[in-house]
């Protein structure tokens, strides 16, 4: 057994490293003959026994009849391979990005189908890990998205991306591998917490007195109606003064420390401490709150929003993780 495993393992190795030669990776790339595969299908192979039979019994009984219909069919076989190969060469494969997710979950891989030389594409099947897709036609630039689960965080890169195409008939099947150079950033899994673990704040007693954020309590100002706020936030009385429709905002104080913090949470592994975070950083980012962040040799200063979240989000699957 564990000499057929080492077999298994040295030609995977072998062929693997011969399709990195003749399909290295890369992130735009048009197919041609040295990145298409073409053999029989299952049905391809029932064809061509036919063919074979029909040849020896034309041989066999000197009958031109049986032996014209093998010619037939086997120039029919020969023009669906020139189609087959056709419907995939010449298709240009352009990354287009990732959308980030958390362990356990979906990431997606956008890629863009086109056609430079003008030809349609028809009955494209990709298959992307366990994402499968079928293109039915590519008659002008088609993006399509794949979402592939992660498992752990960090920097999550794709196998190779199989696009398969039977056009037109099903004899033969055409096909490549396509190794592209896509990361999608895996965040941790977020894992629930009573404890909010704060560190040392950034902030002074006096600024963090200051420091507020939507709620209900002290009314802030005003501001343009968006359609979707509540009507009972309109303030009438400037309506019926004819200074447009504007609502009242209200914010309340944020008390205790700002800052998410590794370190406090002692007698955690990384995995626990890291899901941990990540779960109170979507929840201070649900409720409007500001917040900091402080990994070792990583210290993200006081902010809000979605582009805070997403850089506390990033930095937390990318702790110490080896880039490749």
């Amino acid at each position: 057994m564990a000499i057929s495993d080492a077999l298994k393992a040295a030609y995977r190795n072998r062929w693997n490293a011969w399709l990195r030669r003749r399909i290295p990776p890369t992130r735009d790339i048009v197919l041609n003959q040295r990145r298409v595969f073409i053999f029989l299908t299952s049905h391809g192979g029932i064809f061509t026994l036919l063919l074979l039979s029909l040849f020896v019994a034309g041989i066999n009984y000197a009958n031109n009849l049986l032996l014209g219909m093998c010619f037939l069919l086997g120039s029919l076989l020969v023009i669906a391979m020139h189609h087959t190969f056709a419907n995939l060469s010449g298709l240009r494969i352009t990354t287009r990005g990732t959308v980030p997710a958390f362990a356990g979950e979906p990431a997606g891989f956008s890629i863009s189908l086109s056609n430079p030389n003008g030809r349609l594409y028809y009955s494209l099947m990709l298959d992307w890990a366990d994402a499968h897709e079928m293109v039915s036609l590519v008659d002008q630039p088609r993006e399509v998205t794949l979402y592939l689960h992660a498992e752990r965080r960090g920097r999550f890169h794709p196998p190779r991306l199989k696009i398969t195409t039977t056009y037109p008939l099903g004899l033969l099947r055409a096909w490549t591998w396509l190794d592209l150079d896509l990361d999608a950033v895996v965040y941790p899994r977020p894992v629930a917490s009573d404890a909010m673990p704060v560190g040392a704040g950034e902030a002074d007693e006096a600024e963090s007195s200051r420091r507020r954020r939507p709620g209900q309590d002290d009314f802030e100002g005003l501001r343009s109606f968006v359609p979707g706020d509540p009507l009972a936030h309109v303030s009438w009385k400037h309506l019926a003064r004819g200074q447009g429709m504007q609502v009242k905002t209200y914010s309340e104080p944020v008390s205790g420390s700002d800052t998410l913090d590794y370190m406090a949470m002692p007698g955690l592994d990384r995995e626990a401490r890291l899901s941990r975070l990540a779960w109170w950083v979507e929840k201070l980012h649900q409720t409007h709150q500001a917040y900091a962040l402080h990994l070792p040799g990583r210290q993200i200063a006081v902010a809000h929003g979605p582009r805070h979240r997403l850089e506390c989000l990033e930095a937390l699957a990318l702790f110490e993780v080896s880039e490749p």
